[in-house]
């Protein structure tokens, strides 16, 4: 799920700068992942997601995007497992058109559905956009870096439940059971009070998964990643 941001003003934003993987143990893919074809989130060895990101530039950009930059992304659960810190992941090979091959990191981890992956050219993020026990108006917070900082500056998620069994067209697909969630990328820079840098939402299907993403920054819009088609194992 990629997104670039090539303005001077996001310098502070580097959730995504080579952070680095902290305890991590890569593992042969047993057991089976928890999650079944009723998830949020399938892990299921093989399972395929293709999406269109369309990447937006902005009126401060340093070397503006003409128009629209488009890059097509494909996930596949490639049959491995990461542990970090005692969370284990199902790793997903990335393909983009643009960046070439990497690798995303996906989990389920009691009721709490996320992923880790890295976003050129910033480096190593965590998303944690569900809680499917969780009613709409439920707020949680996540740590968008392994370590809790960002060059030295405490960095959270503020994550809500926006809508929860929705229906949502995308492109030609109409798909239900969809919860909507967001989450805030919020950075302490002065040490008295957090202030929001990024905002993204979310929208997953039952039984599917992540079937759109939308990326604000400073309240403007730089990235929409939907999904094209999938196949779930």
């Amino acid at each position: 799920m990629q997104f670039i941001f090539m303005s001077k003003n996001f310098y502070f934003i580097l959730v995504l700068i080579a952070i680095g993987f902290t305890s991590c143990v890569n593992n042969a893919y047993t057991p089976p992942p928890p999650s079944t074809e009723t998830s949020y989130l399938p892990q299921t060895l093989g399972s395929t997601w293709r999406y269109r990101d369309s990447i937006y530039g902005e009126q401060t950009d340093t070397v503006p995007i003409i128009g629209v930059k488009v890059d097509t992304v494909t996930y596949t659960i490639n049959g491995n497992t990461t542990d970090f810190n005692s969370k284990i992941c199902y790793n997903a090979a990335e393909f983009s058109r643009v960046y070439g091959t990497t690798t995303a990191y996906t989990y389920v981890n009691k009721h709490h559905f996320g992923f880790s992956e890295t976003i050129p050219p910033f480096g190593f993020t965590n998303f944690e956009y569900l809680v499917d026990t969780a009613a709409a108006g439920y707020i949680w917070d996540t740590g968008p870096t392994n370590n809790g900082l960002l060059h030295g500056n405490p960095i959270k998620s503020v994550n809500k439940i926006l809508e929860t069994n929705i229906t949502k067209v995308v492109g030609k697909r109409t798909f239900t059971n969809v919860v909507h969630s967001s989450s805030d990328f919020m950075i302490n820079t002065n040490g008295f009070n957090f202030q929001n840098i990024a905002h993204y939402e979310f929208y997953v299907a039952k039984g599917v998964g992540l079937i759109e993403k939308d990326t604000y920054v400073y309240g403007s819009l730089n990235g929409v990643e939907t999904i094209l088609d999938y196949s779930i194992k």
